[in-house]
């Protein structure tokens, strides 16, 4: 039996294995609300000491017009996500619990729309189907997540900020490391739905697969979105058939 937390009490909760959720994962056993006070720590404590927002308010205003657009028409509108450039000129990006989305200015500039929408809408899948959760909670295990729900919610404490401090090596391994073969296909083709539904070219994140696969070919960088143990081809052909079935 696992402890779950809530603003004002402490309760238990069997876990409950969400539908499509890969095999071997454990089960999600906290709420959305709570999720999301794991996302906002993270954001506070593990983030920000390493990045700082890209400081421009024009492209941060497109960033967030087109994640909102994305979120509307994604299967989980139960959080209000977020979105954020980062000041590093890295090619990538990643999400947190609850709705926390990144993309660094080195891979912004260089996106057209489709393809900001297309790398916007992969991590918003990833968080609508739980995988980061998942990960993180497998990773850091059930007492760090707590402590991130309870300072999330304002609830200081020195141990609970040592483990969080000492979590965010670990943080920054499993979001370079990607996800497993199932979560990426299935993050891909939610994406291409979303994309679909909010009217943008589903093609499009077939096109970022593709350009992110030559520029890894130039560069040591490491991709998150490439990262997956599961062939950037095959992705690309079955991003090509998703787009092609339509929704």
């Amino acid at each position: 039996m696992v402890c779950c937390f809530c603003a004002g009490c402490a309760t238990t909760r069997r876990p409950v294995v969400p539908s499509g959720q890969p095999p071997g994962q454990p089960a999600v056993v906290i709420s959305s609300a709570e999720e999301v006070q794991v996302g906002r720590s993270m954001a506070r404590e593990i983030v920000a000491p390493r990045y700082v927002p890209w400081n421009n308010s024009v492209e941060q205003r497109r960033v967030n017009d087109i994640g909102r657009r994305l979120a509307a028409a994604s299967d989980r509108r139960d959080i209000i996500y977020s979105f954020q450039i980062l000041d590093s000129p890295d090619d990538n990006a990643f999400a947190l619990p609850g709705g926390y989305v990144y993309i660094f200015r080195g891979l912004y500039e260089k996106l057209d729309e489709g393809g900001l929408a297309a790398v916007l809408a992969h991590q918003i899948a990833h968080v609508a189907a739980r995988h980061v959760l998942k990960h993180m909670q497998s990773a850091l295990g059930d007492e760090v997540l707590v402590g991130l729900v309870m300072a999330g919610l304002g609830r200081k404490d020195p141990e609970v900020s040592r483990q969080i401090a000492g979590a965010s090596d670990a943080v920054f391994d499993l979001l370079g490391r990607g996800y497993s073969r199932q979560e990426e296909l299935q993050a891909d083709a939610l994406a291409v739905k979303y994309l679909t539904r909010a009217g943008y070219d589903p093609y499009a994140l077939a096109g970022v697969l593709e350009s992110l696969m030559k520029e890894k070919g130039k560069t040591a960088r490491t991709f998150e979105m490439l990262n997956a143990p599961v062939r950037t081809g095959e992705r690309i052909r079955k991003i090509g058939q998703e787009a092609d079935a339509g929704f």
